[in-house]
């Protein structure tokens, strides 16, 4: 795919030199120029007695986000540069800068493109991209590195899994605007292989990759209010892209053919396919929506890293706003199985139900209500396997989640006073319906907060206390929590530039027969004169020690109690308008 690279290469340099010239005419002219964003700095640290360190102890960030337009040409440009000290990750620096010139639009450095959900799509790349929009034409392209090598690191106390140097490149091709389009999607992406050193075990389970993809997406509005929209893709994927390994059969033949005109000669490929779609309607007192997505078993792209495979899902949405707006009600319905090639020992089925209610009681009342159930059942999968091979029927899995949370408020205003008092009380439970293994897993958790808070307008200044309660109890175990946070902030000096916070935490906790304490501070300083901005935070828990509740819970989670940690950090940040 070579003559792709030098085409979407020559385009991007082409429409780089007309934006390049665009921008120099008007600066001859002595045309106005505009620019607005923000440059910050920020420092912070962290200290804490536990054993194993969840956090660096310390890191420090400095970004910048500007936006310069010069009549018809727009630049946006961003960079953050970090580095965190006391671990292994490496410092690093990204920026990024998409000119715009009236349909053109060019991406440098780390940038973001959204080509499809199931091809490419949530996933920054360093390098070239281009986007193409004249009338009813629709083009975009790129070509960079999607991920950095990471040597495997086994020595430091912190464990590294090791990456592969990944590059990609793709581009799509389409017709229509917003509201109606179809699109033709390419992707590729391969590692190298040499790029990252692996410490080689039998258990060894990742490798160099290398995958391509084609797709297409669609969206259909009809009558103004109803749309229609989907995405398709077949892919590609040689999972191991090392010399001399073994043939993986891929179950779909016919597509494995097709897909190998993409690929390099190997018969290490698996093919497969994935596809969604989504009918709506909407209206200003109903909107409702249908969707259905299958994604086969071994799909993968590696635009859309954190996609699930081997998933059929139904949904049903639905939004009802009724008395002028002062009820809304909405509604969920979801069922979702994996198996879908029937080859799995077990199919694990799902089904999410979710039903919520907002009303607005009058000038100072509201409250909100929300049910969700949440079913899991397990079955055997494969028929075809014997019975001494099926999976005894009191292991599988079999449970209910439901889950009920109802949360009222109140506010006031008389004068220079504001009062504003919520709640929220939410219970849970957990049913097993496998009598095997109901006794160990069936729960009750149960929580409640109340808070006030009264403000005086014209001072800028407020106090709050805030009421916790939590229960949970699983066979003989039981946990409880009450607890109190006292809060406060104050906006000073003549123009309100100077905020101060303040937060004080006390809670008694209940495990089992054994009480412990724990405590917690909290501050933030922030000063804003003109463009400038300063913040100084730093907070601080501590948890005396009870010796009962650590042997008890360090068995299996050491140092979730009895610990001190504290943390703080400065920030700075200078506006541009």
């Amino acid at each position: 795919m070579s003559w792709f690279k030098n085409i979407c290469c020559g385009v991007m340099c082409v429409s780089c030199l007309q934006c390049l010239q665009a921008q120099q005419k008007y600066t001859a002219k002595k045309k106005a120029v505009s620019i607005r964003g923000s440059l910050g700095a920020s420092s912070n640290f962290y200290h804490s007695n536990e054993s194993a360190g969840t956090r660096p102890s310390s890191a420090w960030n400095v970004n910048g986000n500007f936006t310069a337009k010069i009549k018809a040409v727009t630049l946006p440009f961003s960079f953050v540069v970090s580095q965190y000290g006391g671990s292994n990750t490496p410092a690093h620096f990204q920026f990024g800068i998409s000119p715009t010139y009236r349909w053109t639009k060019l991406h440098l450095g780390y940038r973001y493109m959204r080509f499809s959900p199931l091809i490419f799509g949530g996933q920054t790349f360093k390098g070239v991209g281009i986007e193409l929009n004249p009338k009813q034409f629709r083009f975009a392209a790129f070509y960079g590195r999607l991920n950095k090598a990471f040597n495997e690191d086994t020595g430091t106390g912190r464990f590294r899994a090791p990456q592969f140097s990944r590059k990609g490149y793709g581009f799509k091709v389409g017709i229509g605007n917003a509201k109606t389009f179809f699109d033709v999607i390419y992707f590729h992406a391969k590692d190298d292989s040499t790029s990252a050193r692996i410490i080689k075990t039998a258990k060894t389970s990742i490798h160099a990759q290398e995958n391509a993809v084609l797709g297409s997406s669609f969206k259909v509005s009809m009558l103004k209010k109803i749309i229609w929209t989907g995405d398709m893709a077949i892919s590609g994927l040689i999972p191991d892209i090392s010399p001399g390994k073994q043939r993986i059969d891929s179950a779909h033949q016919k597509l494995k053919n097709f897909i190998d005109k993409f690929l390099p000669a190997s018969s290490n490929i698996v093919a497969s396919y994935a596809g969604q779609s989504s009918l709506s309607y909407r209206s200003k007192k109903y909107n409702s929506s249908l969707g259905y997505r299958r994604v086969a078993p071994n799909f993968k792209s590696l635009g859309t890293p954190y996609l699930l495979n081997d998933i059929e899902l139904l949904t049903l949405n639905n939004n009802h706003a009724i008395a002028k707006g002062k009820l809304n009600v909405s509604t969920s319905l979801s069922r979702q199985h994996n198996n879908l090639d029937k080859n799995r020992s077990t199919e694990l089925r799902t089904q999410v139900q979710n039903i919520n209610a907002n009303a607005i009681l009058g000038r100072h009342w509201n409250i909100n209500a929300n049910y969700s159930g949440y079913d899991l059942k397990q079955k055997n999968g494969n028929k075809a396997l014997p019975d001494s091979l099926r999976v005894n029927d009191t292991l599988l899995l079999k449970q209910r989640i439901s889950q009920f949370t109802v949360s009222p408020s109140f506010n006031i205003t008389k004068g220079n006073t504001m009062h504003f008092i919520n709640g929220n009380v939410s219970l849970q439970n957990l049913k097993d319906k496998n009598p095997t293994t109901a006794a160990a897993t069936n729960s009750k958790n149960s929580s409640a907060s109340l808070n006030y808070t009264l403000s005086f307008i014209q001072e800028a200044l407020s106090f709050s206390v805030n009421y916790l309660f939590s229960k949970y109890k699983q066979q003989a175990s039981s946990y409880k929590s009450n607890g109190f946070i006292f809060g406060t902030s104050s906006q000073l000096l003549k123009n309100k530039s100077l905020n101060i916070q303040g937060n004080f935490g006390y809670y008694l906790n209940k495990f089992s027969t054994n009480t412990q304490k724990n405590m917690s501070y909290s501050g933030n300083i922030g000063y804003t004169i003109k463009r400038h901005s300063f913040n100084v935070f730093a907070n601080y828990i501590y948890t005396p020690v009870n010796n009962a509740i650590n042997d008890a819970i360090n068995k299996t989670v050491p140092y979730a109690v009895a610990t001190k940690n504290f943390s703080g950090g400065i920030g700075y940040n200078y506006s541009i308008y």
